[in-house]
C-alpha cells in the first residue's frame, strides 16, 4: 500500500458524506462560495480546515473537522501545555526547593518556551528540529527533514506525528536545562493514579490469589486489564464522558458484564498461543506498556499469571525513554510503583510488591532495555530500519502485547482504515512474533472488525471511535512465519 496522502484543496471541496452535492453547486466556479461551503470559520479558511470526516485510507489529520484529530489538535493538546504550565506556576516554590535557586530562573525560561510552543500549535506552525543535546536528535531531525513541506505543521502532517513531536519538544525543554533535567512534569499524576485507586489494587489482589489455569480465567484477567485503562488520570483530557458500563474494580463482581462494550475479543486466540504445550522450551512474553498507576498494576497481575501458570517463563516489560504523553510508563515510574507496593501499609498490598520485586531479581520478571524507538514518531512498520536491535529482541518473544490506544495508532500508521480490513494488512509487514493488542478505542483508526459493527455503532453514536468507551482484545498469528 502506498502511504496515504492528504486530498488537495479540490479534491476536500466536495460534500461531506451527510451533505450531498447536487449538479448546480458542482457548476459553481465563484471562489467564496467555494470557501464558505468548505471553510466554515475563519480559523478554518486560514488554516485550511476542511468541514468533513477523515478521507478512507487516509492519515489522521487535524486538516479534517470532522475528526477526533481536529479535537486533539484543537482542544486537548492545548489544555495539557496549559496545565503543565499551571503546575509549574503552582510548585514553584517546591521546585526551588528541591532544585535548588538556580532553577528558579530556569523555571521562567521553560515557562515561556511551553508558552510558544503552544502558540506554535495552535496557530499551526511548522515543526522546528531539535538543536539541544537531545540523544535522539538525529533520528527526529532526520524524519522532520523527510516530511514533504506541505505536510510539515501541525493540522497538516498525519495527527499522530504531531503529537508525538509536541511532546518530545515538551520534555526537551527539561532535558536541556541544567538544574531542572531530572524532572518530570507528569509525575504527581502518575503517582496519584496509582494511590487513589489503592481500593482497587487491593480487590483485584484478593482477588486473584487462588486463580485456576483456565481460558475463562485468563479472558477475564484480559478484559480486566482492559477496562483499567478507564482509571488512569486525567480522565478529562481523554474521553468526553465516563463510559456508561461497570469497569475497573466493580468489573470483578461481573466481568460479563462489560462485554458488550467490546467489539473484537480473540482471547481464546491468545490463550492458545500460550498454552501450547508442545513447547517444552522457555518462552518468552513482552508488554509495550501504555499507562502508569492502577493499569501498569493490572499489567504486572496478568504477567504474573503467566509466569504461574506456566505460559511464559519471562515477561519482559518495555517502558518510555522519557516522560510521554501524560500517563506513560518510564523506568522510573516502573520502579517506583514496585516500592510504593512492597512498602504499603496494607499487608497483603506490600506482600504483592515484594513478590513482583522478586520476580525481578529471578529473572521472571524484567525491565527492557530503553529504546528511543517507542517515542520517535515512526509507526511500527519502520521498526525493522529504524532499531534494528529492538525488532531482532522481539524475534524472541512467544506473545507481545501491545497495550493502548497510541501502540494501536503506530501498529495501523494512524490511517483511517475500513473497520472490516484484515490486520495483517494494515500492519504493513510488521509481525516480529504473535502478537495482541489491548486497547480502549480512542481514536478513529481501527481494523479487524466483523461486518456491520461499525455502521452499527455509529447509528447510535457517530463518535463511538473517540468516546473510550468500547475496547478490542485483537491478536495476529505470527507462528506460521517463525514456527511456534
Amino acid at each position: 500500500m502506498e502511504s496515504p496522502n492528504s486530498p488537495s484543496l479540490e479534491q476536500s471541496a466536495g460534500p461531506t458524506e451527510d451533505e450531498p452535492k447536487t449538479k448546480s453547486q458542482a457548476e459553481q466556479t465563484d471562489g467564496s462560495n467555494i470557501v464558505s461551503r468548505v471553510f466554515k470559520t475563519e480559523f478554518d479558511a486560514k488554516y485550511k480546515i476542511y468541514d468533513m470526516r477523515t478521507p478512507l485510507n487516509a492519515f489522521m489529520s487535524g486538516q479534517y473537522k470532522r475528526s477526533g484529530a481536529y479535537n486533539t489538535l484543537r482542544n486537548r493538546l492545548p489544555v495539557i501545555l496549559t496545565n503543565v504550565i499551571d503546575t509549574l506556576t503552582k510548585d514553584k516554590s517546591e521546585l526551588v526547593e528541591q532544585f535548588g535557586e538556580e532553577a528558579r530562573e530556569e523555571l521562567k525560561i521553560i515557562i515561556g518556551l511551553i508558552s510558544r510552543l503552544k502558540y506554535e500549535l495552535q496557530t499551526d506552525k511548522p515543526f522546528q528540529a531539535f538543536a539541544g543535546e537531545e540523544p535522539d536528535r538525529a533520528l527526529w531531525n532526520k524524519f522532520l527533514s523527510l516530511l514533504p513541506d506541505e505536510e510539515r505543521t501541525f493540522f497538516r502532517s498525519c495527527c499522530l506525528y504531531s503529537e508525538c513531536y509536541m511532546h518530545r519538544k515538551l520534555y526537551s525543554f527539561v532535558e536541556n536545562s541544567i538544574f531542572l533535567r531530572p524532572y518530570d512534569f507528569h509525575v504527581k499524576i502518575k503517582e496519584h493514579s496509582l494511590t487513589s485507586c489503592i481500593d482497587d489494587v487491593l480487590s483485584l489482589t484478593k482477588y486473584t490469589r487462588r486463580t485456576d489455569k483456565s481460558l475463562e480465567i485468563f479472558g477475564e484477567l484480559l478484559r480486566i486489564n482492559l477496562w483499567s485503562n478507564c482509571n488512569d488520570a486525567p480522565r478529562d483530557l481523554e474521553t468526553p464522558a465516563p463510559p456508561p458500563s461497570p469497569f475497573n474494580k466493580n468489573v470483578l463482581e461481573d466481568v460479563i458484564a462489560a462485554d458488550e462494550y467490546i467489539l473484537a475479543n480473540q482471547e481464546a486466540q491468545i490463550w492458545q498461543c500460550l498454552d501450547n504445550r508442545k513447547q517444552n522450551k522457555p518462552s518468552q512474553v513482552d508488554f509495550i506498556l501504555d499507562n502508569a498507576g492502577y493499569e501498569l498494576f493490572t499489567d504486572f497481575i496478568l504477567a504474573e499469571y503467566m509466569i504461574e501458570k506456566g505460559l511464559a517463563t519471562k515477561v519482559c516489560f518495555h517502558v518510555k525513554a522519557h516522560p510521554w504523553f501524560v500517563t506513560d510508563v518510564t523506568a522510573r515510574d516502573f520502579k517506583w510503583t514496585l516500592e510504593y507496593l512492597s512498602q504499603h501499609p496494607d499487608y497483603i498490598i506490600s506482600l504483592i510488591g515484594k513478590k513482583f520485586l522478586q520476580f525481578l531479581e529471578e529473572g521472571k520478571f524484567e525491565l527492557a532495555h530503553i529504546s528511543h524507538f517507542w517515542t520517535c514518531p515512526y509507526p511500527f512498520y519502520r521498526m525493522r530500519e529504524a532499531d534494528p536491535d529492538l525488532y531482532s529482541s522481539l524475534q524472541q518473544s512467544k506473545l507481545i502485547v501491545f497495550k493502548g490506544d497510541l501502540n494501536y495508532r503506530k501498529l495501523l500508521q494512524d490511517v483511517c482504515w475500513d473497520s472490516t480490513q484484515d490486520m495483517n494488512t494494515c500492519l504493513r509487514g510488521f509481525l516480529p512474533s504473535n502478537m495482541c493488542a489491548i486497547r480502549r478505542v480512542k481514536a478513529e483508526v481501527i481494523c479487524g472488525l466483523p461486518e456491520g459493527v461499525s455502521e452499527t455503532q455509529s447509528r447510535k453514536d457517530p463518535h463511538w471511535m473517540i468516546s473510550g468507551i468500547f475496547g478490542v482484545i485483537q491478536f495476529v498469528d505470527g507462528s506460521r512465519e517463525f514456527g511456534y
